[in-house]
């Protein structure tokens, strides 16, 4: 299955599949209310995370499609979104790190945190317990516990 999504196109799954000994697409799912702007969602456990156009998270199941959640509270569109293991952060453009537990049914926030005091567009790295943080002036390194 592959799962793709974009600004105002919504997010859709689809397989390729080959009759006659020619191959193409076929659609499982279309949800058209809920794609990403600036970021690639992350699949856990059977679950899409992204960011949403509007600069919102959300979870989809991703074998349907069908939304799970949706916060409330706008995060940032320029944001990217990390799979930690055990949780997911999301780095903003607005210098905030913010770590949630995957979950299916609500976004349960963990904690926050200002890793820069100007804005970060880079995509930061995670190796091991260690995530590397590039802003416009500096990389920094922040120990995960």
């Amino acid at each position: 299955m592959i799962i793709y999504t974009g600004q105002g196109e919504g997010t859709k799954a689809a397989k390729i599949e080959k009759q006659e000994g020619e191959f193409s697409p076929k659609e499982i799912w279309n949800n058209k209310t809920i794609g990403t702007g600036f970021n690639t969602p992350v699949l856990k456990d059977g679950l899409l995370f992204g960011i949403s156009d509007k600069g919102n998270l959300f979870c989809l199941n991703a074998q349907t499609g069908q939304e799970a959640w949706t916060g409330t509270n706008p995060i940032d569109r320029f944001a990217e979104i990390l799979d930690a293991g055990p949780v997911l952060m999301v780095l903003s453009s607005k210098s905030e790190l913010i770590v949630f537990q995957p979950d299916s049914t609500k976004y349960i926030e963990i904690a926050r945190y200002k890793v820069s005091e100007t804005p970060v567009y880079a995509y930061p790295i995670i190796s091991g317990n260690r995530l590397l943080v590039k802003d416009q002036e500096s990389l920094t390194l922040w120990m995960i516990p």
